[in-house]
């Protein structure tokens, strides 16, 4: 990241209230129209959160909001996050994908809106603020289009997946403190959140009471642009 990670609050349902805060890719302080953010702990490992969100095929049984998660094209080399988490199934630094985004998360009816998206930044994170924090971080943004090029709408979603220490005096494994924010842009951004905010922030407040594996929570807010 080229500024530090934003200021948000633990255990923070998805609002739209802080920000705008830069995401890798677009943004300085301020670049952006408004941001959407979360933060939740999670009862697993940093490296096992990772894990179930990079696999691609496994999304249908966890994510209610995002339903499918098709692997359009993967990136020439072998960049990964995680030691002997490799093959096409795996998102990676430069996977194109696409999300079918479901804002009715109880229907089973409902029809699917096609995300477009690019994994714009996987790394491990490994830096001293106040404390230190160690984890992992994944960026993707969307992919412009003939008919919505980046100058008219984008977005960039930001997830930190920390390491946190249970209290002293126990034998439990480490655990996350998650944080996610997600950033649009372009001279379409301010109708995005009057037509649409509130439906986004209700995707991370559902599925924050969700019972989906590792408690993962919050975790699967997202745009649906």
């Amino acid at each position: 990241m080229t500024s530090p990670s934003p200021p948000i609050p633990p255990d923070t349902a998805a609002t739209g209230c802080l920000g705008p805060f830069p995401t890798p890719t677009h943004g300085q302080p301020g670049a952006g129209s408004f941001t959407i953010a979360c933060s939740t702990h999670i009862k697993a490992a940093p490296r096992t959160c990772l894990e179930v969100l990079l696999k691609a095929s496994e999304y249908p049984s966890w994510n209610r909001y995002c339903r499918k998660c098709i692997i359009d094209a993967q990136p020439d080399g072998d960049h990964q996050a995680l030691p002997n988490l490799v093959g096409p199934e795996f998102l990676r630094l430069g996977t194109k994908f696409t999300f079918h985004v479901h804002m009715d998360p109880l229907s089973e009816d409902s029809s699917a809106r096609n995300t477009a998206l690019e994994v714009s930044r996987l790394e491990r994170i490994d830096e001293v603020l106040q404390i230190r924090r160690t984890g992992f971080r994944i960026a993707w943004k969307t992919r412009p289009t003939l008919f919505m090029p980046n100058r008219m709408l984008r977005c960039e979603r930001v997830q930190e997946f920390v390491q946190v220490y249970p209290p002293s005096g126990t034998l439990d494994e480490p655990e996350t403190a998650y944080r996610c924010w997600e950033t649009f842009y372009g001279v379409l951004a301010p109708v995005v959140k009057a037509a649409a905010g509130n439906q986004i922030m209700r995707g991370g407040t559902y599925l924050s009471s969700s019972e989906i594996p590792l408690s993962l929570g919050d975790i699967s807010y997202l745009s649906i642009i």
